[in-house]
């Protein structure tokens, strides 16, 4: 039997006008498997996902890419927000599966990413994504890796601060919080207390030697000692000091910016300060 090439083409046509597409879940959520894993298992709410992950507009304009972050992007499962949002998307899948999933624009922005939708964006339009799942974490699970992962940053960021003072011949004290405090010249003025308003000098560094932020050539800084807009290590060196002290601290990141950097400061880095007080303006 003899099939000419106008026979095939109809044929071809035909087989993929059958390609499924879309479909829509009662909450209105849809979805389309790419690749589906039978022996995979779904994740529950409190599941910490290992994913790669995409959005963007429905005219192909990219809002988000995980691999920007890592290859491995993480995070939490938890329950719907809202009827048909990304995490009733992410229940669906199993590890090894591939979706691309429809979400109403307005409603996400508005509920998940918690901004106004930008005007680019139409009301009635969807957000597309594509999402793998690599791999599902119990929370406590993940809590216990994490753990572990910051009790080996901590040793390592301790016997680097250990070198540095080492290095740099610094004489001082640890205190409990890992904090190494070295007091330059010893004041004579009134002591910084908690609540105390203060001037300041200061540079702060790498432990590299490189530049992190300087009031030098500028008016002395204004702050309060104990107040939330300073890093733990800046409160307890300060109310160590008196009025023309001068010191260098060698911060951990659990007393400088920790887990999540600040600026030009990445996460997990430990920090020195030089600082002077120039003058106790106490209390308010």
């Amino acid at each position: 039997m003899k099939i000419n090439i106008y026979s095939a083409i109809t044929i071809l046509v035909f087989f993929a006008s059958c390609k499924p597409g879309f479909k829509d879940t009662p909450d209105g959520l849809s979805y389309l498997f790419v690749q589906e894993n039978e022996k995979g298992v779904k994740a529950k709410p409190g599941d910490i996902l290992s994913l790669r992950m995409s959005y963007s507009t429905e005219k192909d304009c990219l809002l988000f890419n995980s691999k920007m972050i890592s290859d491995s992007f993480r995070l939490i499962l938890k329950k719907p927000q809202y009827k048909g949002d990304i995490n009733e998307a992410l229940a669906m899948l199993k590890t090894g599966d591939s979706a691309r999933f429809k979400l109403n624009a307005e409603k996400f922005y508005e509920n998940t990413i918690k901004q106004t939708l930008p005007l680019y964006i139409p009301k009635e339009s969807k957000i597309v994504f594509n999402v793998r799942l690599l791999k599902i974490t119990p929370l406590k699970e993940y809590e216990k890796e994490l753990s572990e992962a910051k009790k080996i940053v901590a040793e390592k960021q301790s016997q680097e601060i250990k070198d540095y003072v080492n290095t740099h011949q610094l004489k001082g004290e640890f205190l409990s919080t890992g904090t190494f405090f070295s007091e330059q010249v010893k004041g004579k003025g009134a002591q910084a207390n908690y609540e105390d308003e203060v001037l300041v000098n200061y540079s702060g560094y790498f432990l590299d030697g490189r530049l992190v932020d300087s009031n030098k050539d500028k008016k002395p800084l204004q702050c309060k000692v104990g107040s939330s807009g300073l890093v733990d290590g800046w409160n307890e060196a300060l109310q160590r000091m008196n009025e023309g002290g001068k010191v260098t601290i060698v911060l951990p990141s659990s007393t400088a910016y920790g887990e999540e950097g600040y600026g030009p400061v990445p996460p997990f880095t430990p920090l020195v300060f030089n600082i002077e007080l120039v003058k106790v303006l106490k209390k308010k």
